[in-house]
């Protein structure tokens, strides 16, 4: 019999926070993620030119426009929507003294060209608008809203982004987040109904041991440029095992040769891994699993289905 499960990963806003207003201990764990600064840093060294003017989305703490201004750039314009972070971005940039390089918006990206704050074409835009759902930070219609602000040869970070993902075994830990057995012989299987999503959100980085298949690519999708295509994929059972579910993450290309992969793999990532369960089922070596991949179509949101057909 064809197992199959659905995911689907799209935005609800009645359910969400409003996007930007993370919880400041998120923040912290962002700035303090110095492999993400790092390739950051590459893709702007790359792009940043002395005499640039460059615009940021999702000013956060302020971490890349400080990075910007010490690259030469000539003036940052950067935007950000949370009253908190606005604030904390003000005090940031005075207190490395680049109050008077650094132009700080408390707005949407949405509301940037009615404004009218920023009055030049921009040569470099940048944005660190990514969730741990990859798209869930609105980092597309991000990309539409500002398009009219960029020069005609603006360079962007990031450029591309395409979504990879696995099958995992998750034993010691699914336990964790759902009721798997009785307990003390009794069912307790009615905690599992209130779950609101299958989406298990972690920072426990899951090791390669818990692969129990190859690791499947989308294709590429051109932020600048984007265009809503889907995309089809095989994996192979590489381990006989228990499979509990499909690990899914992004990986974005700031710039050539620089590369961001959104999968928690150290303790010291500030990313969540994510795991879409399934009921539960052994799996054997071979056995092959189709998925197919599409954007929904507010371009926050993605939907996967998946199929383990029996070994014939």
């Amino acid at each position: 019999m064809k197992q199959e499960e659905s995911v689907s990963t799209a935005h609800t806003p009645s359910q969400d926070p409003p996007r930007g207003e993370l919880p400041i201990s998120d923040h912290i764990l962002m700035v303090n993620d110095l492999g993400r600064g790092e390739r950051y840093g590459e893709a702007m060294l790359a792009k940043i030119r002395p005499g640039d003017v460059v615009l940021e989305v999702g000013t956060g703490a302020g971490l890349l426009s400080c990075m910007a201004v010490r690259l030469g750039a000539k003036h940052v314009y950067t935007v950000e929507r949370s009253s908190v972070m606005h604030d904390v971005a003000k005090k940031v940039f005075a207190a490395n003294g680049m109050t008077d390089k650094i132009t700080l918006i408390h707005a949407g990206s949405e509301q940037l060209v009615a404004l009218g704050a920023v009055r030049e074409p921009v040569d470099v835009f940048v944005t660190e608008t990514i969730g741990a759902l990859v798209l869930d930070e609105g980092i597309l219609p991000i990309f539409e809203h500002v398009k009219p602000l960029l020069a005609p040869n603006a360079k962007v970070i990031p450029e591309k982004v395409k979504f990879k993902h696995c099958l995992v075994n998750m034993s010691g830990i699914r336990e964790r987040i759902e009721i798997l057995e009785p307990v003390f012989g009794f069912d307790f299987s009615a905690l599992n109904a209130e779950l609101k999503s299958n989406v298990s959100f972690g920072y426990i980085p899951i090791d390669p041991w818990r692969e129990v298949s190859t690791i499947a690519e989308t294709r590429v999708y051109d932020l600048a440029s984007f265009t809503a295509e889907d995309s089809d994929q095989e994996m192979m059972i590489v381990k006989s095992n228990v499979c509990d579910g499909m690990l899914t993450w992004g990986e974005f290309e700031l710039a050539e040769d620089v590369v961001l992969d959104t999968r928690c793999r150290d303790l010291r990532d500030s990313w969540a891994n994510v795991v879409h369960m399934m009921k539960r089922m052994p799996v054997e070596y071979g056995q092959r699993c189709t998925s197919q991949f599409r954007i929904t179509e507010d371009r926050v949101g993605w939907v996967m289905n998946w199929n383990i057909p029996p070994i014939p």
